[in-house]
């Protein structure tokens, strides 16, 4: 039952001594404040890796030629190796992958529609592509397997290119002109917020290859995709990949250089072993930080229940229960913290959305404290108060009226 008398007692004590109950209270303040701005700096930047990995499919390969390292087998370092489609029909056949692409990319192209041009990348591609990258197709189609086979000039165009080029118009069935040649525009997409990613031009791989090749076979890379949930399997096939190039290329099996192998699955577990690494941090540093505050509540609660010895003994000497002291004590501990902890969530939210406005970065995005989190931390206050509370309210309930009355 709530007891007007008791809270009004409370705040009298709080306000006699306004200097300690201020110091006391921004040392909670200020512990849950970096806890909460620690816990939604970790989840920006969870955030921001988590929504860069979204970009393309998770249980994909990337395979890219490099640059040897050291000499093996009479071949020299510092060979460049560049894959074909050989290449890609030998990683195609490995069980477990289920979808491939290669791709040969051109930077710096020339585009031009009637009088506008500009300079953009142009990416040479099977239609699985549209798959490991998330290609959202917003109009018309992507590069479909007959465009292969009869190496078709057709063009698929980001968003940037349709707002630079076209401006207002529909781009499909419109003719566009690459490094001087003439394509038919058969689809139009957006990848993700990307603005580099739509500044791409997608065509098939056989037209890239015969008209702007560096050889009829060649390629810049390969991506390969293997079933989804399967992390062990695609570990084995990114072996597999790399056993091949190898012994194909000559290779020295400890040259790190010669070939770049990226398995985005395996990615995916080092960010979130990191990510859960971070919280384990964060939570101890929280944990650290309220204790001090616990800490100083709990001396500050010690030195109320000293002044205030006589006053103990006396209400118990006129029939007090402990209860009612031990309650007495603590709901002044727990009101003293709870007010103060709700304080420096407040500060904590309000400099994480400061900070949002001026940090979106690709790898760091959304800074901000979950629901659950912020009542999980008003949780922790109430506990941590009772904690810092009961030492001194058990020592309190204990004291003897006789020995109460006798204190000076």
């Amino acid at each position: 039952m709530f007891d007007l008398d008791k809270w009004m007692e409370i705040l009298d004590t709080m306000a006699k001594n306004p200097l300690r109950t201020l110091l006391t209270s921004l040392s909670v303040a200020v512990g849950i404040f970096i806890l909460v701005v620690l816990l939604g700096l970790s989840q920006g930047l969870q955030s921001g890796v988590s929504q860069t990995f979204q970009k393309d499919a998770v249980n994909s390969i990337w395979v890219r030629g490099g640059q040897t390292a050291l000499a093996y087998q009479g071949y020299k370092p510092n060979r460049n190796i560049r894959f074909n489609n050989e290449d890609v029909k030998e990683a195609k056949v490995i069980d477990g992958v289920i979808d491939y692409s290669a791709r040969l990319s051109f930077w710096g192209a020339i585009l031009k529609v009637g009088s506008q041009q500009g300079q953009y990348g142009v990416r040479a591609v099977h239609p699985a592509h549209a798959v490991v990258e998330k290609t959202e197709i917003t109009a018309g189609r992507f590069v479909n397997q007959g465009d292969i086979q009869n190496a078709r000039k057709v063009a698929v165009i980001g968003q940037t290119i349709i707002d630079d080029l076209f401006k207002q118009n529909d781009p499909i069935g419109e003719q566009i002109e690459i490094f001087g040649i003439r394509f038919t525009i058969v689809g139009t997409f957006r990848d993700g917020n990307s603005r580099w990613e739509n500044r791409q031009v997608y065509i098939p791989i056989t037209t890239g290859q015969n008209l702007f090749g560096r050889g009829k076979d060649a390629i810049d890379m390969f991506i390969v995709s293997n079933e989804e949930n399967n992390f062990e399997r695609s570990i084995e096939i990114s072996d597999e990949i790399a056993s091949y190039l190898r012994a194909e290329y000559k290779i020295h099996p400890e040259d790190q250089r010669g070939i770049d192998i990226t398995n985005m699955n395996e990615e995916a577990k080092r960010f979130e072993n990191i990510f859960l690494g971070i919280k384990v941090f964060v939570f101890i540093m929280g944990i650290l930080t309220l204790m001090a505050g616990i800490i100083g509540v709990s001396n500050i609660m010690s030195i109320v229940v000293k002044e205030r010895t006589k006053e103990i003994g006396i209400r118990k000497a006129i029939g007090a229960s402990p209860w009612s002291i031990i309650s007495l004590i603590l709901q002044e501990s727990v009101f003293l913290t709870l007010i103060a902890g709700c304080a420096g969530l407040i500060a904590g939210v309000l400099a994480l959305e400061s900070i949002s406005g001026q940090m979106d970065h690709e790898y760091f995005k959304d800074p901000r404290v979950s629901f659950w989190s912020s009542l999980s931390a008003i949780i922790i206050l109430v506990v941590a108060g009772a904690i810092s509370g009961f030492i001194p309210a058990f020592r309190a309930a204990a004291i003897k009226p006789v020995e109460a009355l006798k204190d000076e």
